[in-house]
């Protein structure tokens, strides 16, 4: 029976539950998976943790962690908790500059690096650190000196320490719930990153209350693409320990091959995952022969006929607006007509159109989690109706993530799902009252979760947490469902020089459901009206018969420039629901795409403050 206090307790139940079972998959060099089980890599974080000893790590220590998704870091990971200290991770594609501040921030005794690559990067700023030894987690790197050592050697010398397992063994069990195990540093999208201090009661509640909402259980196997040092995948990593299930560590470039590799049951990625596949069935399909177009549309035009009446029958329908009695009935007539009319139907049409999309995603997939961001209503509308339900959850690092989340039966699209057991929301206006049902206004959260504060920033902390209660920031408000809809970050909004407060993420969003635009960012603080910097997809932009030269600017190409207006006025119109204020009067192509680690964070969230001051000429031509 489980009884986790620590994410040790979890480790030592894995352990005895699920330790012959393969939990780790990470490629070879000939990219093929090779496993390996819990008890191995349990086995050789204890090996890690006593060279650690060894080296002269004590419980409450800082170790930094600076690598990418592979076995090697769940094991060192394990390494550290176990010792009672806390890891301060960050990835491997961080600057010098921002690893040196959180090494030094942090104060990390010792730090675990990928590769040797980044530890040449990171040499020169090391002597500006607390740090004593630097470890190389890369299994091919062979220690030169005694500052930069190998993991794999000090796995190996952990084997003729294990006279001493019992001291490893009273300090795992000697940690306590409300001790670190991690501190976060925030991607930074505006000012310099803050260290969010998680307790092991923060991560085991997710650990405990997530797992049962979203249907994974033992024998489920996940591919891993998020990032591993974010709280999102850790806590979902964590989980998959904790049921029995097992982790394929992949990327980007392979992922449509690993599908296929693995055939997951379950997966958690960020939104833009999600945008990518969905426009990439949508770019076959318009190459595919009409027959099997319309063939597409008249199946998805059925089967979301069906699902919008089976959903409302079901309580799955958002309600944001408190429903008369009239339109009560009203609306049960239709959704009933459609559930039972279209049953049939939409059965067979999803087992002849939409298996086979499923079939490229490995046919085995019952559901996925979404977080880190917003999910376009059109992405997110796209995957349930084939089949693919997306349990979209809202959460932040300072919750060890979770706050609310979609469950198994209960999706209900354009809400985030209800808040987890021992968790309290409330919704406050912009005074501190607290709205009622159905009014927007900014989102507190109390519960287990909720993190002990921002290490070494008391003034940060005091702003945030108040009476146990956090301000996260974000716009939101409670549906008549008893669900928790999120609309935006406060520090998004943008007030107009007539005082209008205008929300530029349903604006980007009903653009980017036009398949011809790939990024936008609204703009137009202060100013009399709102305005945009695209990227297009060009490709699409050719095939609908844009003439353009390689390397040309766009922005003196007249017909891209009235190709694009057109598709704004049309996207953000009255028709679609937007107010005179809230229209585009004007737009700039970007000069490239914005990247991870420049204009965007590691989730792909858009660092607004940094792309208004990189392109702040093209803003200004606008005005």
């Amino acid at each position: 029976m489980r009884n986790f206090t620590t994410l040790n307790d979890l480790f030592y139940y894995a352990k005895d539950q699920y330790g012959s079972q393969e939990t780790f998959f990470a490629k070879d060099s000939q990219k093929n998976f090779k496993s390996t089980t819990f008890r191995e890599a349990f086995h050789q974080a204890e090996n890690l943790g006593l060279s650690l000893i060894e080296l002269g790590l004590n419980p409450g220590d800082k170790v930094g962690l600076m690598a990418d998704n592979r076995t090697e870091w769940a094991v060192a990971d394990m390494s550290v908790l176990l010792n009672g200290a806390c890891n301060v991770p960050r990835g491997s594609d961080s600057t010098p500059s921002e690893i040196q501040y959180i090494l030094e921030h942090s104060e990390a005794k010792f730090c675990f690096v990928e590769h040797e690559k980044l530890m040449e990067s990171i040499r020169p700023l090391a002597d500006k650190t607390k740090v004593q030894k630097f470890i190389i987690m890369d299994p091919s790197y062979t220690a030169k000196d005694g500052t930069v050592l190998a993991m794999t050697e000090l796995i190996r010398k952990g084997e003729s320490l294990r006279k001493n397992l019992s001291t490893l063994e009273t300090r795992a069990k000697h940690t306590k719930y409300d001790d670190l195990f991690t501190i976060i540093y925030t991607s930074g999208t505006t000012g310099l990153p803050k260290g969010v201090m998680l307790t092991h009661q923060n991560m085991i509640y997710n650990v405990v209350q997530v797992p049962p909402r979203v249907g994974l259980s033992k024998g489920d196997r996940s591919l891993s693409i998020l990032p591993v040092w974010h709280i999102f995948e850790r806590a979902i990593d964590y989980a998959i320990l904790a049921e029995g299930a097992s982790i394929a560590y992949t990327n980007v470039r392979d992922l449509r091959d690993d599908f296929q590799k693995i055939k997951p049951t379950f997966m958690a990625s960020a939104p833009r995952l999600w945008e990518n596949l969905y426009s990439g069935i949508k770019q076959k399909l318009e190459k595919a022969p009409e027959s099997r177009r319309k063939l597409f549309d008249i199946a998805y035009e059925v089967c979301k006929r069906w699902k919008d009446g089976a959903d409302y029958l079901n309580g799955n329908k958002l309600i944001a607006t408190e429903e008369s009695p009239f339109e009560r009935m009203k609306n049960t007539t239709v959704a009933l007509a459609n559930s039972i009319n279209l049953f049939v139907a939409a059965k067979v049409l999803d087992g002849i159109v939409f298996s086979k999309i499923r079939d490229v995603l490995g046919g085995e997939l019952r559901g996925t989690i979404s977080g880190g961001g917003a999910l376009p209503a059109h992405v997110d509308e796209f995957f349930n109706v084939i089949g693919i339900p997306v349990y979209e959850g809202y959460g932040m690092t300072e919750c060890a993530p979770i706050i609310s989340v979609r469950s198994v039966g209960k999706v209900i699209q354009g809400s985030v799902g209800k808040w987890t057991d021992g968790t309290n929301v409330r919704v406050l206006d912009d005074k501190g009252t607290e709205v009622p049902t159905g009014k927007m206004g900014i989102i507190h959260v109390k519960g287990p979760q909720v993190m002990k504060g921002y290490y070494k920033n008391e003034e940060a902390t005091a702003k945030t947490l108040k009476d146990n209660w956090l301000n996260t920031g974000d716009l939101g408000f409670v549906s008549f469902n008893g669900t928790l809809s999120v609309r935006g970050r406060v520090k998004d909004t943008i007030v107009l020089l007539g005082g209008e407060n205008v929300e530029p993420v349903p604006i980007e969003n009903l653009l980017l459901e036009n398949a011809l635009v790939n990024q936008v960012i609204v703009v137009g603080q202060d100013e009399k009206s709102l305005t945009a910097l695209i990227w297009p997809d060009k490709e699409r932009a050719k095939e609908a018969g844009l003439v353009f030269k390689d390397g040309e600017d766009w922005n003196q190409n007249k017909a891209a420039k009235a190709f694009y207006q057109n598709i704004i006025k049309k996207q953000i119109s009255s028709e679609n629901g937007f107010k005179s204020f809230e229209k585009l009067t004007d737009f700039r192509f970007l000069p490239k795409a914005m990247e991870v680690g420049d204009e965007l964070t590691n989730l792909f969230k858009m660092k607004r403050n940094v792309i208004h001051d990189k392109y702040k000429s093209l803003i200004k031509e606008m005005y």
